[in-house]
């Protein structure tokens, strides 16, 4: 049985867009929503926790329609990137202020579990004002632990710290999962945090469901070109560049997928001679190739840089995604 269940969810802004999905998430899950600015997710979280309320469609968690149900009576947490931390109050009063119908040693004890739980114990008396972002948002994902929600929906909770932080964080996140087991919905434009923390990954575009499922799938057997090419890079190109027979398809190619100068190629590749190199960006693991073949970009990657103008191309047949 699915804890989430979201049926026909409609938001309708006339004139400029229209959400219209559905979907589904699983108890203990953490379900990560991408997609380009403007498609809908946020949208999606102001329809789940009440701040907003869908012109039609239900929205059943934990087997109760929750769809007109006021934002007081949902008990869905929320984490934001801005922290939204009360800065004339310190650590401890902030997680506390999700508890303020239990006892104050219960609310004491509780709040230096959570604390020890972010990795900052000790922290109780601290002033928000003195916190490092990266310490601001584990308090503030601490104070929405602290009300025991049902759900919690975190809205891009680590765009503005900088990329070690949010690498670390993630971490951080997904071990919280794991060991409180709150169903989360995390919503990010990142795709590799995404697919880093995610048991799903599910991405939507003007307001609708592209794909939904694990990230190794999501990734490698996307179901259409628009999740091919938001999940990773990729060469999007004619098929008939691949086959002899005529195709209006397009064949999608993950820059992985193909090498360059490959000896002995075998049946399992697809050989494209004489293509040209545009440019070799070094990328720390590597070079990262951009071509030309037949009047299409090509894109892959190479341990060294090319030492030629021209090279030959190993495409792997099974990799190639036709649309």
């Amino acid at each position: 049985m699915s804890y989430l269940e979201c049926n026909g969810l409609k938001r309708i802004f006339p004139g400029k867009f229209t959400l219209d999905l559905s979907f589904e998430m699983g108890e203990d899950e953490l379900l990560c929503i991408i997609g380009p600015s403007g498609s809908g997710k946020s949208t999606l979280l102001s329809l789940l926790c009440g701040v907003d309320s869908p012109d039609f469609g239900k929205i059943i968690l934990n087997g109760r329609d929750i769809t007109q149900e006021p934002i007081q009576k949902r008990r869905i947490g929320m984490v934001f990137q801005d922290f939204s931390l009360f800065p004339t109050m310190d650590v401890s009063q902030n997680i506390c202020y999700g508890m303020r119908n239990i006892a104050k040693d219960e609310r004491e004890n509780r709040t230096a579990e959570l604390l020890d739980l972010v990795g900052l114990s000790g922290f109780e008396k601290r002033s928000v004002s003195n916190l490092s972002g990266g310490e601001a948002q584990r308090i503030a994902l601490a104070r929405a632990i602290a009300a025991q929600p049902q759900i919690l929906l975190l809205d891009e909770p680590l765009s503005a710290l900088d990329a070690p932080l949010r690498k670390r964080l993630r971490t951080v996140i997904r071990q919280i999962h794991e060991q409180t087991r709150i169903p989360m919905i995390y919503v990010t434009h990142d795709r590799e945090e995404a697919f880093a923390i995610s048991d799903r990954v599910m991405i939507i575009n003007k307001g609708k469901v592209e794909a939904i499922g694990r990230p190794q799938d999501v990734y490698n057997n996307p179901p259409n070109l628009f999740s091919a090419r938001f999940t990773g890079e990729g060469s999007c190109i004619p098929m008939s560049l691949l086959t002899e027979e005529d195709s209006e398809k397009l064949a999608f190619i993950r820059p992985e997928d193909i090498k360059i100068n490959k000896t002995n190629p075998s049946e399992n590749y697809i050989i494209l001679k004489d293509a040209t190199v545009v440019s070799a960006e070094y990328i720390t693991s590597g070079f990262f190739v951009r071509l030309s073949y037949k009047g299409s970009e090509l894109c892959c990657y190479a341990s060294s840089q090319p030492e030629s103008e021209t090279v030959d191309l190993a495409v792997k047949r099974d990799r190639v995604l036709c649309f």
